[in-house]
């Protein structure tokens, strides 16, 4: 029988030399010749005033070490869910995620369309986005983000509920950034009734649709994990669920199975 070309297409990907087998530094170990590891360089304006703004080397380091930290990420770790290290043995269900984002991969064009993984809890979903976004930075020198929902949603929402141009500032970054990767959509949003979600923070849903419209609009790649299904999104609010579907097609996937990590313990 033929081997699988997407699988073919993973052997190349372990072949790689892999940024991920290079040692990881520790957060307190983000040094920084720009800065000195303050993470703050000071600006001259004309007038001779001074002040401080972010670093622009190492800023960004910072707050993904933060974001992955406040959802359940060792930062150590981030860099080594790549695609060559998903078990696409440990299911059915986890052999179609991986051939599916190898086939992503494959076609991927900048500004296309993004990745989809809706379903239960631990089943690889979070995995298989994070390896593709290494694989757009590391093969197609592309940047990535990562918004973890549950570390950055209550933040927009305490902006939004203040000044407007916090809140402009506060979303400006995920609005327009390339390869934005929003990890566990919806989590802990509302309550769970008779199978739906319900009772969801109106502000909440309202910054939502404000980041995916905006991406939508401009065709900016976002990439997309929940524990919802996306008929469940779209039965929550329905132009969120559509634009979501038009952003990620043909490359969304339910999963369904057993919790992986539980089978840990």
């Amino acid at each position: 029988m033929e081997e699988n070309i997407w699988f073919k297409t993973l052997e190349k990907l372990k072949k790689m030399p892999l940024r991920e087998e290079e040692p990881v530094k520790k957060e307190d170990d983000l040094h920084c010749m720009t800065c000195g590891g303050s993470g703050w360089v000071p600006v001259v304006e004309e007038n001779g005033h001074t002040y401080m703004k972010h670093c622009p080397d190492c800023y960004e380091k910072r707050r993904l070490r933060a974001r992955l930290k406040q959802s359940g990420i060792r930062p150590d770790d981030y860099a080594r869910y790549s695609l060559s290290r998903f078990d696409p043995n440990r299911s059915p269900e986890a052999r179609k995620m991986l051939e599916l984002a190898c086939k992503y991969l494959q076609n991927h064009k900048k500004n296309g369309p993004g990745f989809g993984a809706f379903g239960k809890a631990g089943t690889g979903k979070t995995h298989i986005c994070i390896g593709i976004c290494l694989e757009l930075t590391k093969r197609f020198k592309e940047p990535h983000f990562y918004f973890a929902y549950r570390a950055e949603m209550p933040n927009l929402v305490k902006a939004a509920r203040g000044f407007d141009s916090d809140y402009e500032e506060a979303m400006y970054k995920w609005k327009t950034c390339d390869n934005l990767y929003i990890d566990d959509l919806l989590k802990l949003s509302g309550r769970m009734s008779k199978g739906n979600l319900v009772d969801t923070d109106r502000d909440e849903m309202r910054i939502l649709f404000d980041l995916v419209n905006a991406r939508y609009v401009n065709n900016l790649t976002t990439l997309f994990s929940s524990e919802l299904s996306l008929n469940e999104i779209t039965r929550i609010d329905g132009a969120l669920g559509s634009r979501i579907y038009d952003m990620i097609k043909p490359y969304g996937i339910g999963v369904s199975g057993a919790n992986e990590r539980l089978r840990r313990i």
